[in-house]
């Protein structure tokens, strides 16, 4: 994912979080606040020193990017993201890992619901 979608100043951030809707599962929390002044998406990745050592948390960012980026093509470009990443998720396998980060995803409104 490139440096334009990112979210990096922590101010912007702690107006996500505190203006913005949130939704969380097991594994991870996402606020999504609507930011009009882009032309695309940004989003903003944490991962705390609970979850791991550095290179797992590193592993963990990886993840979630390379996923995201997945269905970029998909997200609404009027919002900012903020994915925090809880303990427990470092455990996953990368099938059950994409698959609830989908899930919840889904369930913001970023990516289309399945069709059956």
């Amino acid at each position: 994912m490139q440096k334009d979608y990112r979210v990096k100043k922590s101010q912007e951030i702690t107006t996500i979080m505190k203006n913005g809707q949130s939704k969380a599962n097991a594994y991870f929390i996402i606020y999504k606040q609507v930011n009009t002044n882009f032309e695309h998406f940004r989003m903003a990745i944490s991962v705390g020193k609970k979850v791991g050592i550095a290179v797992e948390r590193n592993k963990i960012k990886r993840r979630i990017r390379a996923i995201t980026t997945e269905h970029k093509h998909h997200m609404n470009p009027q919002y900012d993201y903020f994915i925090i990443a809880r303990k427990g998720v470092d455990q996953l396998d990368y099938v059950t890992f994409k698959t609830k980060l989908e899930q919840l995803y889904r369930k913001m409104n970023m990516i289309p619901r399945e069709r059956n």
